[in-house]
């Protein structure tokens, strides 16, 4: 996401979909039918995506204000992750690449899936 207007949906070979299926949970983009690595995705098609995390890139979140901003992005409300506020977000350069702070960068983002809010 790049302000208000631009919204991609990771899929297959993405290094989102890559980082989700490290820790053992599914991405629901691949879930959804997806079969390219990114693609702009539709209100429509993002509720039906039913995502119970959003992971977005730290950049990304920022250009919409942070998850009060997002909340405000249609669709985004109507999934379990918008309901329950669960969004993490990962430095950009993480998210695109991988390199030798990846097994920290799964610990991480484990922990903010998998470990009840505090």
């Amino acid at each position: 996401m790049r302000g208000p207007a631009i919204k991609m949906l990771a899929g297959p070979g993405s290094g989102a979909d890559a980082l989700i299926e490290a820790i053992g949970a599914r991405d629901a983009g691949v879930e959804s039918g997806l079969t390219e690595q990114f693609v702009p995705v539709t209100s429509e098609a993002l509720i039906a995506a039913a995502p119970d995390v959003i992971l977005m890139m730290t950049k990304g979140l920022q250009s919409i204000g942070g998850i009060d901003g997002l909340e405000q992005i249609p669709g985004i409300a109507q999934t379990p992750a918008g309901q329950q506020r669960r969004v993490v977000d990962m430095d950009d350069g993480t998210v695109l690449s991988f390199g030798p702070n990846t097994g920290k960068v799964l610990a991480a983002l484990s922990k903010a899936v998998y470990e009840p809010a505090s």
